[in-house]
């Protein structure tokens, strides 16, 4: 057997640099942006606020599809992927700084309507770029290196963005002016990055079709064993960490008695995940993409535990420990969208379409929709266990607090590892897959190439 072709690490560079802004963009997303809308500054109350994020949430998920469709069926000499992201990157931007910078006292309609411009455009840029991913190899071992190398830089982005804020706040600067600086950030480290990536990675040729009829795309779905897993995995794994995000602070201010150690830890817990990122990496290519899944659950399970035992106030315990946590928090991401490239794989061998595009739409949905939900499952949780963060410890709700931060991502972890056990396309399976999809390809390269001498030749004889 030959060995794979590695993809030149500029390539694997090149490709990842835009997840590093989108990330950056994402957390104050998520962190900063509804409490920034709610505050006196803006002024929009607490419920409207909630209200608009979900129902734009909600509707953002219906444009995923839309995106993933067009960018398969776009058909031009740059691409199929290029054109969607660099026109969708512009209007990303803008729809950050509007919705970042409101200027002062806003109203609940211009935050609806800055916030459907801004999805509108990450969509455009997320869904063809995430599918682009699956399009640079082909080689079951390299997808897993060009998505973990997306993930360690978006947990990159992460990190630093939250040091912006923390900069700011330290000097006494209002939140409008840190919400502001993050959006700067974000948008100058965008611009680049995608003008980097749109310019050095490679578009392979299209030579099968790019859809399928309704009959066939609705049979992969519901009978394909691969698929239904790498959903439903992807679903609990942004269920998980959405809840675990939510409930961090509260956790670490009221759980664990170390109120202004949060953002710290928070740090701590990225930097963690930035550094072992490469260590998952290299175990992807050891065992599989699976095993090395189950691997990062049985770590989670087993490093959660340890969270029972760090005692309120110890600043070093907390820190050892969020660490150990934090170590495979980047696995489980890069390792499901490397899987749902070679899911992609048995799309096109099942049904004739290159579309790698309709499928990542499909990752971006749940993932959308595990973290949208997952605030409301876990502070509806910490409520009917009677945990208010204006109360101190009524009741013992702050052990309850511990209980469900601890337990409820380990529970998840438990049932996204049983859900992976058996997962049948193995590295033997997809480069079977692999290889057929190639000869299809060839064979169509050589039909298209006939038909073009054939219609010379018949011009020449007239």
């Amino acid at each position: 057997m030959t060995a794979p072709k590695r993809t030149p690490w500029q390539i694997v560079a090149a490709y990842a640099l835009p997840a590093f802004p989108i990330a950056a963009f994402g957390m104050p997303l998520v962190v900063h942006l509804p409490s920034f809308y709610a505050s006196k500054e803006v002024g929009i109350p607490l419920a409207v606020v909630g209200a608009i994020f979900g129902l734009i949430r909600i509707i953002d998920i219906f444009v995923d599809p839309i995106a993933g469709y067009v960018s398969d069926r776009w058909r031009s000499r740059f691409g199929r992927r290029r054109p969607i992201i660099a026109l969708g990157t512009p209007v990303f931007a803008l729809g950050i700084w509007l919705a970042f910078v409101p200027g002062g006292a806003a109203s609940a309609a211009y935050l609806t309507a800055c916030l459907m411009v801004m999805y509108l455009g990450y969509s455009a840029v997320v869904v063809p770029h995430l599918s682009w991913g699956a399009e640079i190899s082909g080689e079951y071992h390299e997808r897993s290196r060009v998505y973990g190398w997306y993930q360690f830089l978006t947990v990159a982005g992460m990190m630093c963005v939250l040091i912006v804020p923390a900069v700011l706040e330290g000097r006494g600067y209002p939140l409008s002016t840190q919400v502001m600086a993050m959006a700067a950030f974000a948008i100058a480290a965008m611009i680049p990055s995608i003008a980097i990536c749109l310019a050095v990675v490679p578009e392979p040729e299209v030579r099968l079709g790019t859809q399928a009829g309704l009959w066939p795309t609705l049979r992969f779905l519901l009978k394909n064993d691969a698929v239904r897993r790498v959903i439903l995995v992807d679903l609990i794994e942004s269920t998980n960490q959405g809840a675990r995000g939510a409930m961090f602070l509260y956790f670490i201010g009221l759980g664990l008695a170390l109120p202004k150690f949060g953002g710290t830890l928070l740090l701590v817990y990225f930097l963690s995940g930035v550094v072992c990122a490469p260590v998952w990496i290299a175990l992807s290519r050891r065992i599989g993409k699976s095993r090395t899944l189950i691997a990062s659950y049985v770590y989670g399970i087993a490093t959660g535990l340890l969270l029972f035992a760090v005692p309120p106030g110890s600043k070093p315990a907390a820190m050892a420990v969020i660490a150990l946590t934090g170590a495979a928090y980047a696995a489980p991401a890069f390792l499901i969208r490397a899987m749902m490239a070679d899911v992609a794989d048995a799309d096109t061998y099942e049904t004739g379409a290159e579309r790698a595009g309709l499928l990542y739409a499909f990752l971006t949905m749940t993932s959308k929709l595990g973290i949208g939900w997952s605030v409301t499952i876990a502070f509806g949780l910490l409520a009917f266990l009677g945990f208010d963060p204006r109360i101190r410890d009524a009741a013992g709700a702050i052990d309850n607090l511990r209980l469900v931060y601890i337990l409820m991502p380990i529970g998840l972890a438990a049932v996204s590892l049983v859900t992976m056990i058996g997962y049948p396309l193995n590295e033997a399976r997809q480069r079977a897959l692999r290889d057929e999809i190639e000869r299809r390809r060839a064979m169509a390269a050589r039909n298209e190439t006939a038909a073009v001498e054939a219609i010379a030749a018949t011009g020449a004889a007239e």
